[in-house]
């Protein structure tokens, strides 16, 4: 594995900083069950600093201005240590499942991330930005809110989407809330499977996701989005859903060989400090059932709960 570390500069309403990001690449995962999915490779990771999206004062969820990445070599022996770590209990967890895994811990301004970090199909985890972008627009979508998110309710979620307008006005909406949380990626508003919603199967890599999760609760009106991530409902709450106070949501979805891909991401508390931590995972196992990436997904989880001391807590 090549680790890679990249540096950020994080704009939200409340805050701006610079940081940095750690990045390890190498495999890949699957999971089922609420529409929406998709396939990864395996890659190597690279190098960079990043400047983000800066954010207009008047208006925080418009972005102003971007700035191009520029490259530079950066060594933390603390990162290191963690990816090495991480992409250990990936391997552990394809030894036993098949298939393909990755995983992502961030706190805000550094990612450490392993196994497979290629961009993929969102499913169900785009409802969190969606969702907050349409409470932001219309506080009456509350119903709809919690049935997209405790639930995981499809039909809420396409309201929600349509409530933000046209889908290029819902997929700009949805994007501002990402930018928010320190990340930019294109926002899907074209339908590219039939059955299968167009935002869900926006791309989103491990490392964003990660990233994401460790910021949303700087984002201005997450509030009641979190507290639903808090009460997910039973049946879905595996993997991350395991951990400590955990607010987090899944999403899972067939490939077009009609095995699963399953991810989730989310915060867990440390119970004796109080501290927060952002984690991301994607799974595909060989056997490609949902079952099968459930059980995966409780691996996973399992090999790395101990290291989340380990990693800087979120600030937000």
């Amino acid at each position: 594995m090549i680790s890679s570390f990249s540096l950020k500069r994080r704009v939200t309403p409340m805050t701006s900083f610079l940081g940095t990001a750690a990045i390890l690449a190498g495999c890949t995962i699957g999971v089922p069950a609420d529409r929406e999915g998709q396939r990864v490779s395996s890659g190597i990771s690279s190098v960079t600093i990043t400047s983000s999206a800066v954010l207009d004062s008047a208006n925080p969820t418009v972005a102003s201005e971007t700035v191009e990445p520029t490259e530079s070599v950066i060594e933390n022996p603390l990162t290191d240590d963690i990816a090495g770590q991480l992409q250990l209990a990936v391997a552990e967890t394809v030894s036993l499942y098949g298939g393909s895994a990755g995983i992502a811990l961030s706190d805000g301004d550094m990612t450490v991330s392993a196994g497979d970090v290629s961009p993929a199909a969102s499913w169900s985890t785009i409802k969190v930005p969606i969702a907050i972008a349409a409470l932001r627009e219309d506080p009456s979508q509350r119903e709809n809110v919690v049935a997209a998110i405790q639930w995981s309710d499809n039909s809420a979620a396409q309201r929600l989407w349509e409530s933000l307008g046209d889908p290029e006005q819902a997929g700009a909406a949805t994007r501002n809330v990402l930018t928010e949380g320190g990340v930019q990626i294109p926002v899907n508003t074209v339908v590219t499977r039939d059955d299968f919603s167009s935002f869900g199967q926006t791309k989103w890599s491990v490392s964003d996701q990660a990233r994401f999760a460790a910021n949303v609760e700087c984002i201005y009106g997450s509030e009641p989005v979190l507290e639903d991530m808090m009460m997910i409902d039973p049946s879905q709450s595996w993997g991350i859903g395991g951990l400590p106070q955990a607010q987090f949501k899944g999403g899972w979805g067939p490939e077009p060989d009609g095995s699963y891909t399953a991810r989730q991401f989310g915060l867990t508390k440390d119970l004796t400090t109080g501290q927060t931590r952002a984690v991301e995972i994607i799974v595909r196992p060989e056997a490609g059932s949902f079952k099968d990436a459930q059980s995966m997904s409780n691996e996973l989880i399992s090999k790395v709960q101990s290291m989340l001391p380990q990693m800087p807590a979120t600030s937000c």
